[in-house]
């Protein structure tokens, strides 16, 4: 398998404070890759310098084989929307297409964007779901084979968030690559098949959904008792325990250990269902923190 991303021993550091540290990663050809992390866990940073746009202080990078970034070949979707005034979206496509020798059709890319009919609006006037559709539309416009997508959905709406992973989708089926970093976890839940995971500037995981369910397993016990709320504190492995009028949620670690434990109470328990955590509640215990923690961006 052809990698596009090769990273070994990379370390950055800001004002005597290592941000990065000895990070060792690779993506392969067509995978759609997950970065995650709270806010400060060095995700921007990464990003920053896998493009080019800060150095690093040591380690090796390649992206398409190359030390040296071959712009024509990759795509990128930052955070922060522009707005040009007195620009129509038909004219930024233009624009953008004019940068490439070999760029994707205009209708392609209006499509793409699925602003057919705003094509003679100003930019100004786009509401911000427009605007990320549109600044995606404009990531694609040279084909590219490596696609960075900086929390991408932030503005859209449910509707256009589904079509926007479809098309994630899509263009995975034709041998796209993609990092991706998002906040909504539930959304990459179903589109990334890796995950990589930062914690204070280290690879606190990195492997599939199923990977980080197995070694960071929480589970919810769902069930109908009058038993006592004390009866399922000292379970092992609880990490919480809600009641409402005699319905029951439980967190556990420890399933295998929990449910002899459980047993016993069987008789006076209800409707039981098990779930496996998702991937929220496993990046919570990973991390200690939810992904939108507010903290200084780095």
């Amino acid at each position: 398998m052809k990698k596009v991303i090769e990273v070994a021993g990379l370390t950055k550091t800001y004002v005597q404070k290592p941000v990065l540290k000895q990070l060792n990663f690779s993506v392969d050809r067509g995978e759609i890759v997950a970065l995650l992390g709270k806010n400060g866990a060095g995700k921007s940073t990464l990003l920053n310098v896998l493009l080019q746009m800060i150095t690093k202080d040591s380690g090796k990078v390649k992206i398409l084989g190359s030390k040296h970034l071959k712009t024509e070949k990759i795509g990128v979707m930052l955070q922060n929307d522009f707005s040009l005034e007195r620009v129509t979206v038909k004219e930024v496509i233009k624009l953008w297409q004019s940068y490439y020798p070999n760029s994707k059709d205009y209708a392609e890319l209006l499509q793409i964007a699925d602003l057919a009919d705003k094509q003679n609006q100003f930019l100004s006037k786009l509401s911000g779901g427009q605007r990320r559709r549109l600044n995606f539309a404009l990531c694609l416009a040279g084909d590219p084979e490596l696609i960075f997508l900086d929390e991408p959905t932030v503005g859209m709406d449910v509707v256009s968030r589904q079509k926007f992973w479809q098309q994630i989708k899509n263009l995975q089926a034709l041998g796209k690559t993609f990092l991706i970093t998002s906040h909504y976890l539930e959304e990459l839940q179903g589109v990334a098949q890796r995950f990589l995971i930062l914690k204070d500037g280290k690879l606190a995981f990195d492997g599939t959904l199923q990977q980080l369910q197995q070694g960071h397993q929480v589970v919810t016990l769902s069930f109908d008792s009058r038993l006592d709320q004390s009866l399922f504190v000292e379970l092992p492995g609880i990490l919480a325990v809600k009641a409402d009028a005699g319905s029951y949620t439980l967190k556990t670690t420890q399933l295998n250990e929990c449910l002899p434990r459980l047993m016993p109470y069987l008789p006076a328990i209800e409707n039981l269902n098990i779930e496996q955590g998702s991937l929220n509640e496993l990046f919570f215990e990973l991390t200690g923190g939810r992904a939108d923690d507010k903290a200084g961006q780095i």
